[in-house]
């Protein structure tokens, strides 16, 4: 058992007192926009941020509830055990999912823009027996993602504070919770951006430290001299040992399986489709293809720095498991992040990294409460329940659940770690068990042959063979069917593979053997969806479809995000892997050097672009709030409320008249 680097104070610091202080912080921003900016806390705007969110924000969001304590400290582990391949096979696997995502959100705004879930748009089409596999799915993934954030950031903070795991998986979502109650969607948007400047300023420092001024490495040449000794002493599974090769064929399976297993916690995870519902039509594609791709930068740099820092300094006797490397209980668990920290920056560098797995933690785990309370919200209580819910109830509702969702995370998240279940193994159990939902989701807004039937049929059976073959594969591979052997990359291969493409062959044949009488037609999707009684005028503008020329507009929006999809797809699956990894190849100094500049590069753009984008964006609304704030400008007063008109997105605010209709979509256009 490693001593704890830290004391219990920090931990019990970062999860109460700095939970504290940010929940404050998002409320004392809440109330700013209510009072200076009109956002009015209507069901709309709770659960949907009405619609109106910019590409920065989205794209910021994109990256701050992607960025799971898992990214920090999974990507880490793999670059642990298997050398520069691990980090980056992470990365661009859990991409794929993102930049795919994008073609979805489009369409979502094309078809279905007064939609408040994605279920409801399933609940449109398929009647309730299919609407109720969706929710299978979509809570399944929900509740199953937000107890690994919970896992995975609870167990590194008891690892190096010594601070008790019940206590921080009870404790850590009261914050959380706080902030999400009172200020919803929007207040998510907002702590994901915080939160992603902060992860992006630490990343940053850590890698300049590390390349350029470290007592302990402080060059990429130095760095690259300590891999290739320690391949000697402790060898990895790769090509000679080394940690500077992509030829690891334990790399590569995992890395497939990350690209298969990990569509399900996108496409099934409700969070997800919730930014795409509250983006801007326009905003929605190049939002999830910048934050894609800005996204992509933090797992691999964070672990280029700390994961091989924690492995070249094996043998450094201030190393924490000197002078052998980490047992594999700490290396699953994501503990060479952290370790790489503290013998790059020391404590301070240790108190960082748990900072960020706070970050990561609370940030993914607000859009989880959120996803979870608008599928309760509108998909069980306003569907089943209380079908003329008025616009309070529902708000009131949506709060009840985030709280009921919120305690039992904890709980659950309390239950994984007593019965040993790591985040690499919940990432691989929801791919096999839940995998099926993706193409269940994806068929329904885009292949109008698709029947009840086929839904409700499809998907279950799917993921029932898919468990049978997770089991009998790894009994034949591994001898026993437990815990440990369902964890093999082998048996999880099977299963994540027949757990998604089994799903969609189930879904085409049952629809070709007892078709529709006549194909589903999309255009009358949109009529399904109720607008909520307290919804402003520019709420019920936005859950209009688009004029011809929108239309046109996302269409080429869809082209252009299919088209980078399946470039990106092509590019890091086969284009920078395959001929390395064939060619056997070990990364020379020079090699290396260009790779890390490369990585720096990037991480200065991702960063530049997630910082500043989303302020630029809002300049102006930023500076009325500050006019108003200061008493430089009146405050002015509320319109009315106004009957529901036509009209487009990219209203002309100079030829906007002064009737309260105009003032309002005026006003609204300004903001964020």
């Amino acid at each position: 058992m490693m001593k704890p680097i830290l004391d219990q104070a920090y931990g019990y610091c970062f999860i109460m007192v700095l939970g504290a202080a940010f929940a404050a912080l998002m409320i004392f921003i809440t109330r700013i926009l209510s009072k200076f900016v009109g956002e009015k806390q209507s069901s709309e705007h709770f659960s949907t941020a009405s619609r109106s969110v910019k590409t920065g924000l989205i794209a910021s969001a994109v990256v701050s509830s992607w960025t799971w304590p898992g990214t920090l400290l999974t990507s880490s582990s793999m670059t642990y055990q298997y050398g520069v391949c691990g980090g980056a096979w992470y990365a661009f696997a859990f991409t794929i999912q993102i930049m795919f995502f994008s073609a979805l959100a489009i369409e979502i705004k094309k078809k279905a823009p007064g939609a408040h879930t994605i279920l409801e748009i399933v609940k449109a089409r398929f009647g309730t027996a299919g609407h109720w596999v969706g929710l299978f799915y979509a809570l399944g993934t929900n509740v199953v993602i937000s107890a690994m954030l919970l896992l995975g950031g609870c167990q590194a903070i008891s690892v190096i504070t010594g601070m008790h795991i019940v206590a921080a998986a009870m404790l850590l979502p009261l914050g959380v919770w706080a902030y999400t109650v009172t200020g919803g969607l929007k207040a998510t948007f907002l702590s994901d951006w915080i939160h992603s400047v902060i992860i992006y300023i630490i990343i940053l420092t850590t890698i300049f430290v590390t390349y350029t001024s470290s007592s302990k490495i402080g060059s990429i040449d130095r760095m690259h001299e300590l891999l290739t000794e320690v391949a000697h002493k402790f060898p990895s599974a790769g090509h000679e040992g080394s940690y500077l090769t992509w030829t690891n064929k334990h790399a590569l399976f995992n890395g497939w399986n990350i690209v298969v297993g990990g569509f399900s916690t996108v496409f099934c995870d409700p969070s997800y489709s919730q930014k795409a519902i509250a983006a801007k039509p326009k905003s929605s594609m190049a939002g999830y293809l910048m934050g894609g791709f800005c996204w992509l930068i933090i797992p691999l740099a964070l672990s280029s720095c700390t994961a091989l820092s924690s492995l070249a300094l094996v043998g450094d006797p201030e190393s924490p498991t000197y002078p052998n490397p980490m047992d594999l209980t700490h290396v699953n668990e994501g503990i060479p992040m952290l370790y790489g920290l503290y013998m790059i920056l020391g404590k301070s560098g240790c108190a960082a990294g748990i900072l960020m797995v706070w970050l990561a933690a609370t940030s993914a785990t607000s859009a989880e409460l959120i996803g979870f309370s608008s599928v309760m919200t509108y998909d069980i209580y306003r569907t089943y329940i209380n079908p003329n819910a008025h616009g309070t109830k529902l708000v009131n509702m949506s709060h009840i659940f985030v709280t009921f969702f919120a305690i039992a995370m904890g709980a659950l998240t309390v239950v994984f770690n007593y019965i040993g279940i790591t985040i690499s193994w919940i990432i691989s159990f929801i791919g096999i068990t839940l995998g099926p939902g993706v193409f269940a989701l994806v068929l329904t807004l885009f292949w109008k042959k698709m029947t009840p039937l086929s839904l409700t049929v499809g998907p279950p059976l799917a993921t029932v063979i898919a468990i049978i073959g997770w089991c009998v594969s790894a009994k034949s591979l591994y001898g026993a069917v437990n815990k440990d052997t369902l964890g093999e990359e082998y048996s999880c291969a099977v299963g994540n593979f027949i757990g998604l493409f089994g799903s969609p062959i189930f879904i085409v044949a049952i629809s070709y053997l007892k078709p529709l009488k006549e194909d589903y037609d999309f255009a009358e999707l949109d009529s399904n969806f109720k607008v909520g009684d307290d919804a402003t005028f520019q709420e019920k503008k936005s859950m209009q479809l688009q004029d011809q020329e929108g239309e046109r507009d996302l269409k080429r929006c869809f082209r252009i995000a299919v088209g980078v999809s399946f470039t990106f797809f092509f590019v890091v699956i086969f284009l920078i892997p395959m001929p390395m990894y064939g060619q056997n190849y070990i990364y020379s100094k020079k090699f290396f050097k260009g790779w890390i500049i490369i990585i720096m590069i990037w991480l200065i753009v991702a960063a530049t672009f997630v910082i500043c984008y989303p302020i630029w964006e809002s300049r102006e609304v930023l500076k009325e709030i500050f006019k108003l704030m200061t008493g430089k400008t009146a405050a002015k007063e509320s319109t009315p409320e106004v009957i529901d008109s036509p009209a487009t997105e990219d209203a002309d605010d100079e030829s906007v008249s002064k009737t309260k209709v105009d003032v309002e979509i005026q006003e609204s256009n300004k903001y964020v």
